[in-house]
């Protein structure tokens, strides 16, 4: 059975991990870049082929990042996309890339933000966690 658990929740930024009879197999980050594609997405499988028109109208694009420490089975990588390719609702104004990332000391870290932060710079995005006072984790947590 897989199970997913959103471990954190910013404006911007969700990370999930996606865990299996209670093992963790992939960790997922959802980020609103806010931005349009940029000029290395339109060279993707199947932005390439679209009329450079219908790309530049769309305004806002998330980054769907599933990160494992080896490369995923074919059946769990097309799950975890379905599943999240669900998560963004498309438009003519908004569309989301998603890549899979391998990381391969990806648990051998404490998940804190210095381990988000961490996995966020692997997968080549420009977000970073700063500290903030535990007493706003609560409010964090609740948008």
């Amino acid at each position: 059975m897989i199970s997913l658990h959103r471990i954190l929740k910013l404006r911007d930024l969700e990370i999930f991990h996606v865990s299996r009879n209670g093992r963790i197999i992939s960790y997922v980050v959802i980020e609103d870049t806010r931005n349009p594609f940029t000029e290395e997405d339109k060279k993707l499988d199947p932005l390439c082929y679209m009329d450079a028109e219908d790309i530049d109208a769309i305004l806002n694009v998330f980054r769907i990042s599933i990160i494992n420490d080896e490369k995923l089975n074919e059946e769990d990588s097309d799950l975890i996309t379905s599943f999240f390719s669900d998560f963004v609702n498309n438009t003519n104004l908004t569309n989301f890339i998603i890549k899979e990332y391998i990381q391969e000391d990806l648990y051998d870290y404490e998940v804190n933000l210095k381990f988000f932060n961490k996995m966020l710079k692997n997968i080549g995005s420009n977000y970073s966690i700063e500290e903030f006072d535990e007493m706003n984790w609560i409010y964090l947590s609740q948008d």
